[in-house]
């Protein structure tokens, strides 16, 4: 092997190595993040046809739920944790059970456990830091709720799992919709990865982590009550904590879709005319004869469609050009329509992605007017948590469309996410319904507002801001 090599394998060696490594104590250091963590994207995943793109993603033979019934044990303190809980051969049978998604202070109460209890602040951190290395694990008051003698919660948990003999050959990802304050993740006794932000998903590739499909798996994840980036998570509201939204798996080829961008360009003609491009990013291994074909369907119909070579990894820009007898998106007439995207190689089929789109334009008036559709609009808005006098954190489906009918009955329009992302089907059903979305990403500091001046914090402000955009990017609420 020559100089040269031995240099870019020894420099390969050593990235994989940080990017892998972990010490336990990323969760107390505010320049770390993630580790492992894959780059956010739009949140669609593999259909097994081009009709099925307009059903839910939970349709898909490429999704596999890790809701349910978890093994749980609870610890006032990091210090505490069962040391291996992790490891393969870890018997959990003496641990409580609880429900993913949940929020534990929540699901505590309602079972009668010793558990810390669901926590009302404002404008105050509750917990103490160190004001030079801004741990959150300095010395805490006695009146405290998480005093000296129950500083920081974790709560560890596990589960099994198999994976289909459908999914051989592909890549497997985890996928957790929210989670936090942070939380590290093992597969089989192996280390995983780490993520901070509890309101956005996080993503970890697990593919080599992974038995045959058929043999039984263990996932374990370790979530802790406070965090460095628990600093920028200072809503007023009730703290609360644990896996909260859902878990997933959900597998791809080895090349793959692996993310999409459409927007109108323009719109004309009274709105009934759209010019409209997506850019579509492909990676994994190269295709001899590789294309990208985009459609634009309206009940099953092809309204459009466009074709672009793509043999290697890389982003495609495919533009439809001028669509004509369309109905533009709004909240008074929310239409919507497919966006089927399809990766081949030759003629053989290799991934096919997509997801509803809506054609929109948003604008500003040399008056200050918003303007949607090149009209100005009239915002009669509320602020939403995203929250269940039920749940918690934890909210379902069912109780955000009841929420959203609700104020399509009283001619609410709008919806400020009040103060971070809400569960990925509250966006869809805005696009369903038509709710104009001012959306927030996780950034608040409202018990220390310097923070927002002090470099160190640059990084994870500006992290969570782009992370919301790659997921959210998609829907037509958002303006």
């Amino acid at each position: 092997m020559n100089k040269t090599k031995t240099i870019g394998v020894l420099a390969l060696m050593a990235f994989t190595h940080f990017a892998s490594a972990q010490t336990m104590k990323e969760w107390d250091d505010v320049s770390i993040t993630n580790l492992n963590r894959e780059t956010a994207h739009t949140l669609s995943i593999p259909m097994e046809s081009e009709a099925a793109v307009s059903a839910e993603m939970e349709t898909s033979p490429y999704y596999q739920s890790l809701d349910g019934v978890w093994k749980f044990r609870w610890v006032g303190d990091p210090s505490k944790v069962p040391a291996g809980f992790y490891k393969e051969n870890y018997v959990t049978t003496a641990w409580d059970n609880i429900d993913v998604p949940a929020t534990w202070q929540v699901y505590g109460i309602r079972h009668n456990k010793s558990w810390d209890k669901p926590l009302y602040c404002n404008v105050a951190y509750p917990f103490s830091y160190d004001q030079n290395t801004y741990s959150v694990m300095a010395d805490r008051p006695g009146w405290f709720t998480y005093n000296n003698s129950m500083k920081n919660p974790v709560g560890c948990y596990r589960r099994t799992f198999t994976t289909p003999q459908q999914w051989e050959g592909r890549d497997v990802y985890v996928r957790f919709n929210g989670a936090g304050h942070g939380y590290y993740v093992w597969v089989n006794g192996e280390f995983v990865g780490y993520a901070e932000d509890s309101y956005l998903p996080s993503e970890f590739k697990i593919t080599d982590k992974l038995k045959a499909p058929g043999e039984t798996n263990s996932i374990s994840v370790q979530v802790f009550r406070f965090t460095s980036g628990s600093f920028i998570e200072c809503q007023d509201y009730w703290r609360l904590t644990g896996i909260t939204r859902d878990v997933f798996l959900w597998s791809a080829p080895k090349s793959q879709i692996r993310d999409y961008f459409f927007k109108t360009t323009a719109l004309a003609n009274s709105n009934t005319s759209a010019a409209c491009e997506v850019s579509v990013t492909v990676e994994g291994d190269a295709l001899a004869e590789g294309k990208v074909e985009a459609k634009i369907l309206s009940g099953g119909n092809t309204i459009a469609s466009t074709t672009a070579t793509a043999t290697r990894k890389g982003t495609y820009k495919l533009s439809f050009g001028r669509i004509n007898g369309i109905e533009a998106w709004s909240a008074e007439q929310p239409t919507l329509y497919d966006l089927v995207l399809t990766l081949r190689d030759g003629d053989k089929t290799v991934d096919i992605r997509g997801g509803k789109i809506g054609f929109r334009t948003v604008g500003v008036r040399k008056d200050g007017a918003l303007t949607i559709n090149g009209n100005r609009i009239i915002i009669h808005g509320v602020n939403r948590h995203d929250f269940s006098t039920e749940g918690g954190r934890t909210i379902t489906r069912d109780e955000v469309e009841a929420e959203i009918k609700l104020m399509k009955r009283l001619n609410i329009n709008a919806i400020r996410t009040s103060h971070y992302p809400d569960s990925p089907y509250f966006y869809d059903l805005c696009d369903q319904y038509g709710i104009y979305v001012l959306a927030e990403a996780d950034v608040e500091c409202h018990a220390n507002t310097n923070l927002s001046h002090v470099e160190l914090f640059k990084r994870p402000m500006v992290e969570r801001s782009e992370n919301m955009v790659r997921w959210m990017r998609n829907h037509v609420c958002i303006f």
